[in-house]
């Protein structure tokens, strides 16, 4: 026997169609009108985005939802270096930028 308990509050699911056009086509059958349950006191609501490996996925499968985030992290990293970094000497600013801003982006 397994002594691993599940977290409740962890689990998400998220439904996504591969053609919007066809919605009408599988309408009895649209996942939205299941309802999930991991326990009696705990359900599943379907989210929008959600977070898998550290990639943001949104039910649509677009990747805006990651892009703005990871370009976020990026100009907020960019503002501290130049707050920080009074210098602007090319060599030192193309180096921090290499290490610190270009690495969020890759």
């Amino acid at each position: 026997k397994n002594n691993m308990a599940l977290h409740k509050d962890k689990f998400e699911y998220m439904c996504h169609r591969h053609n919007r056009r066809s919605a009408l086509v599988e309408l009895p059958f649209v996942s939205e009108l299941y309802q999930y349950s991991v326990s009696n006191d705990k359900s599943l609501a379907p989210v929008s985005q959600l977070k898998d490996l550290g990639v943001i996925v949104s039910n649509d499968l677009s990747w805006t939802p990651h892009i703005k985030v990871i370009a976020n992290k990026a100009r907020q990293k960019a503002a501290w270096v130049f707050s920080v970094f009074k210098t602007r000497s090319p060599v030192i600013m193309l180096t921090l930028y290499k290490s610190m801003v270009r690495s969020l982006l890759e």
